[in-house]
């Protein structure tokens, strides 16, 4: 399953890039980022909370989440006063905080067992709600006015995370359910990929990387300076390989295609999406120590 999934990004990842270069996919591309949306919530936020054994293990991805308010707090630092500064920081905020979904869930499975993958599940459960704040403040502030009627589709993963929570108190989940989450694993991280690359290079973000450099590397420190002092200080093994994956992680899927959806064009997100990946090597080389060890 794990070369299935590596096949997978790098056919969603090439398959992204040939769609960036066809000028008719362009207008239609925020059709192409709801649809993937809607995809990735029914399969990761409604059947994880579904299945969702405890709370046990929820006081870490509790830090984790004061970690991200405090990223988006800086955020509003670094962002210039003006119109639409709320969304901005905003924007900005979320390109420096982990990528729970595509890189922590997998890679915490791998390097901490299923001990971390418990806790990886719970802080992205965590972000899945504190994105659909930032997708509220994004929406209000944004450059291109948004239809109502797309609200519902924008917070599909707050609305599934409810609605698989809702299902977990009333019901197992079943059996099913595992094969299904395991087997749609490949498929979310090609759709992923690709529309991550596709919106990355979109005609509308290929802009200059002025003025990006100065506020993604401040929000970086602090997300490092937060989170790795936690490592050190983590009770398991496993809450270490968490707090490892959340401050060495690759850059968040979601500020590219948020900035094609609401018309956003900051050079903030333009660093993160070509440096934020200098982390990785890090990360796995860290965690293949510790697995050696």
């Amino acid at each position: 399953m794990t070369l299935a999934i590596v096949l997978a990004y790098a056919l969603g990842a090439s398959a992204g890039y040939i769609a960036s270069r066809d000028p008719r996919l362009a207008d239609p591309w925020s059709v192409v980022i709801r649809t993937q949306l809607l995809l990735a919530s029914i399969f990761i936020s409604l059947l994880a909370a579904w299945r969702l054994e405890g709370l046990g293990d929820l006081l870490w991805p509790l830090v984790v989440g004061v970690v991200c308010l405090i990223v988006f707090a800086a955020a509003w630092l670094v962002t210039p006063a003006g119109p639409g500064r709320r969304g901005r920081a905003t924007l900005r905020g979320s390109t420096a905080l982990p990528n729970t979904g595509y890189w922590l869930l997998p890679m915490a499975t791998i390097f901490g067992g299923p001990a971390a993958t418990v806790i990886a599940v719970f802080v992205d459960r965590m972000v899945t709600v504190i994105f659909g704040g930032a997708t509220f403040l994004l929406r209000r502030s944004a450059p291109h006015p948004q239809r109502l009627r797309t609200s519902w589709v924008d917070q599909a993963p707050l609305i599934a995370l409810c609605a698989g929570l809702a299902l977990n108190v009333l019901s197992d989940a079943p059996s099913w359910t595992v094969g299904a989450l395991e087997w749609m694993a490949p498929v979310m991280a090609m759709t992923g990929a690709a529309v991550y690359v596709g919106s990355a290079r979109h005609p509308t973000q290929r802009i200059p990387l002025t003025g990006g450099y100065g506020p993604w590397i401040a929000l970086t420190i602090v997300r490092l300076a937060l989170l790795l002092p936690l490592v050190a200080l983590a009770p398991t093994s496993a809450v270490a390989v968490v707090f490892l994956l959340c401050a060495f992680t690759i850059p968040t899927f979601s500020p590219p295609q948020w900035s094609v959806l609401y018309g956003y064009v900051d050079p903030v997100v333009a660093v993160a999406a070509r440096w934020g990946w200098v982390f990785a090597p890090i990360a796995l080389a860290t965690g293949l120590v510790a697995l050696r060890g």
